[in-house]
């Protein structure tokens, strides 16, 4: 792979973790799970969500708890830095990174003054699907920093 395809493939990976973090802090993560191959994986901590149906429970239920539960998060954004893009076979690639969860319980604008709620690592195996450009094989986090005030994400306990 020379220089421009790896910028290539770096700038497609990155805008399909841009575009997919956008849909989940300015859309709730309705259409998330469209992010995904069809039996792809989301993991974060250990919360495993596999296939299209069980993240769109996850982002459903997410949602709920924002617009019923009196302290649940409202306002969520999330930070990708150090974003490593390696193509492994031809239409497969492994991303690294590293993201910040920033939450609050109110709208915005909403005061800040904490740290974010997780600093976690980004380890992706995305595929080329050819009707549908770049999907998400396996999207993991894996949790470094966490505040006492644990993101939806982790705080949900699937093994219920």
């Amino acid at each position: 792979m020379d220089a421009r395809e790896e910028v290539s493939l770096w700038h497609a990976l990155y805008r399909l973790e841009v575009r997919y973090w956008h849909e989940v802090d300015c859309n709730g993560g309705r259409h998330a799970h469209e992010f995904y191959a069809p039996d792809g994986v989301m993991c974060v901590g250990h919360n495993r969500f596999e296939g299209r149906e069980k993240i769109r429970e996850f982002y459903a239920w997410r949602e709920r708890q924002a617009l019923t539960a009196i302290s649940s998060v409202k306002t969520t954004r999330h930070l990708i830095n150090n974003l490593i893009v390696d193509a492994t076979t031809e239409g497969r690639a492994r991303v690294l990174g590293v993201v910040s969860f920033y939450g609050s319980a109110a709208r915005p604008p909403a005061q800040q003054s904490k740290p974010p709620m997780l600093i976690a690592d980004l380890i992706n195996e995305c595929v080329l699907d050819p009707d549908h450009g770049w999907q998400f094989k396996s999207h993991l986090l894996q949790p470094v920093f966490m505040s006492h005030e644990a993101p939806p994400s982790i705080a949900v306990d699937t093994r219920r």
